[in-house]
């Protein structure tokens, strides 16, 4: 039987330590060292005999927008501003659908700098001898916007492959593998970053293979540096 006292306090010192090595090393003034356990989602793998379970620590703006589905709120509210082949346009959806909670007007650029910053979820698996992984993901919104106009990184960066049952787009690119849920999405993320098939393709970026329910292959890229005990994610694709 799994000790989860244990295992709560193992994660809590896990990611007081990540996020002030993070903090020092992207030079931030502050960081995300602690999150309320009434916040923590506890997943399992059904898919696979061994039972794995899965802990996910949400910051406040990843549990609302991804885990409480606000996210799709913004599609609803703002479908104008999906499927433009912009990704800067869904920022703007999701500044306009805060807007009553700002304190004041934000420029995008300022309002991305929020989005990517403390704004992700820490990804734990617990061990079948209740013992937590080495092999821990950090599921930012996202890092950054390219000059391509396309988020790098991230679970918005995944939305562009991924199309919920129902919608045309929940990215600002034209639809693609279409999923019955919205946490299909991030189930599928995260089977694909613990699957066995986790291999080194150089230095820092790494490799996951997972099988989606219908048979396709998703491929997931990782990046990882040495000195930080997190991964975040770079790209996914679904063959």
């Amino acid at each position: 039987m799994i000790d989860f006292d244990k295992v709560k306090l193992e994660i809590q010192k896990r990611i007081e330590d990540i996020s002030v090595i993070l903090m020092h090393h992207e030079k931030k003034d502050f960081c995300l060292a602690k999150v309320s356990l009434n916040s923590w989602r506890r997943l399992s793998d059904t898919s696979n005999c061994n039972g794995y379970r899965f802990i996910i620590v949400p910051s406040p703006a990843f549990e609302r927008f991804i885990l409480h589905r606000e996210y799709i709120n913004v599609i609803d509210r703002f479908p104008e501003y999906f499927g433009t082949g912009n990704d800067w346009d869904v920022i703007r959806a999701i500044k306009e659908y805060d807007k009553h909670l700002l304190l004041r007007e934000y420029s995008d650029s300022e309002f991305l700098d929020y989005i990517r910053g403390e704004t992700m979820a820490y990804v734990f698996k617990i061990e079948e001898d209740g013992t937590i992984s080495d092999r821990i993901l950090r599921l930012d919104l996202c890092r950054n916007i390219n000059s391509d106009n396309i988020f790098q990184g991230g679970i918005f960066h995944v939305f562009k492959h991924f199309t919920l049952e129902g919608y045309n787009t929940i990215s600002s690119h034209h639809k693609e593998f279409e999923v019955e849920s919205f946490p299909s999405i991030y189930h599928n993320i995260i089977l694909n970053f613990f699957s066995d098939d986790f291999k080194q393709e150089k230095e820092n970026c790494y490799e996951a293979k997972s099988i989606l329910k219908d048979g396709h292959t998703l491929r997931g890229v990782y990046y990882k540096e040495k000195d930080i005990p997190v991964s975040f994610i770079n790209s996914m694709r679904i063959d």
